[in-house]
């Protein structure tokens, strides 16, 4: 004969109430099927059998309240363990399981209780899309019941197509792979703020940085532990639109006019918005800009593609009051955000390669 006794359901609650019997006295159980649903300050949890054999008695009617630790049914049969543990997905005690968490939060894993695993397995909640807000990085049972209701108020799951798919693919495909560093500062542009197309004017200051600071104007093959530099600057230009994020490329930028940049800028634009761009014009950057800033952000730390080894983050323009010649004067300020990924490019070379912009758009 076995006894089992209620397992703590998480976070040290002293006691539950038997909500529903899934088997009667006299009925045959394997471990693993449900055998009691519990409420408990948290949340209703299903609990697993931990035996094998014929329900002999069970302890308590529903609606009572059983304490934590006291006899909750007999069972004559065999237990999986000796160990008085429940099998399955509940276990006795305050043990925590860790799993495996998706790599967009930038954890090895995320740490639950038994109990809460459960309860998120019956209301059909991954626990991978959950934020944990108790101690240790753990996910707790009002957790799981918030993001439940959440997506219930939610509309279906919609899977990823087209554009927002390749994106999601690009974006964890650096997360995984690239060792990215951001470097931030602030450029006066006073001098030609009056001028209307920021966004010319700041291509030509990449190609002058690249010039100058080639290792940012590269491929890295992680694979082959090696890069390889360019001599044209091909400029992906990160373009938002209804569908997802396309990145146009504007090739050899360093021999093209102002006008010339501009033309093929609102091209692409207009290619983006009829979705009639080329898979062509999307390939071979060699550095990306980002121009946020038109809606809105001071800085950021942009996402590098992979082979790409820097990109350009660009934010809102704003006025400031700094000390000019001793006497307080308006000034207009740009800020940038360059990220390089580390394998490739050393913090001195990105450096110089910022100073390089700051002094051309100045």
């Amino acid at each position: 004969m076995k006894t089992f006794h209620l397992p703590d359901l998480g976070e040290g609650l002293p006691d539950g109430e038997i909500t529903k019997w899934h088997v009667k006295e006299g009925d045959l159980i394997k471990i693993d099927d449900p055998l009691v649903s519990i409420e408990t300050a948290k949340a209703v949890v299903e609990v697993p059998s931990p035996f094998t054999g014929k329900v002999v008695k069970l302890y308590g009617k529903e609606g009572e309240i059983i304490p934590t630790g006291a006899p909750l049914v007999d069972v004559l049969g065999e237990a999986k363990k000796e160990s008085g543990t429940v099998a399955g997905e509940i276990k006795v005690g305050e043990e925590i399981i860790s799993e495996k968490a998706a790599t967009i939060s930038g954890r090895a894993g995320i740490k639950v209780l038994p109990a809460v695993r459960a309860l998120a397995k019956k209301l059909n909640v991954d626990l991978n899309i959950i934020t944990p807000t108790g101690a240790d990085n753990t996910i707790t049972a009002e957790d799981v019941k918030k993001a439940s209701e959440a997506l219930h108020d939610a509309g279906p799951l919609e899977p990823l197509k087209g554009v927002r798919r390749s994106m999601a693919l690009t974006m964890s495909q650096s997360h995984s792979e690239v060792v990215p560093v951001t470097i931030l500062d602030d450029v006066d542009i006073t001098a030609w703020v009056k001028e209307k197309d920021f966004t010319v004017r700041v291509m030509l200051a990449i190609v002058k940085a690249c010039q100058q600071e080639p290792s940012l104007n590269a491929w890295y093959d992680g694979k082959a532990m090696g890069r390889r530099l360019l001599k044209q600057v091909n400029i992906g230009l990160a373009m938002d639109s209804h569908d997802g994020l396309f990145v146009p490329v504007i090739k050899d930028a360093q021999e093209k006019s102002p006008q010339t940049l501009r033309n093929e800028i609102e091209k692409f634009k207009e290619e983006v918005k009829n979705r009639t761009i080329a898979p062509q014009s999307l390939q071979g950057a060699t550095i990306v800009l980002s121009n946020f800033g038109k809606f809105a952000g001071r800085y950021a730390n942009p996402i590098i593609v992979v082979p790409t080894v820097a990109i350009l983050g660009v934010g809102a323009l704003r006025e400031e009051i700094k000390p000019v010649h001793g006497e307080p004067k308006v000034r207009s300020i740009l800020p940038l955000s360059l990220s390089f990924d580390h394998r490739a490019v050393t913090g001195g070379e990105a450096t110089r390669f910022l100073a390089s912009m700051m002094s051309s758009l100045q």
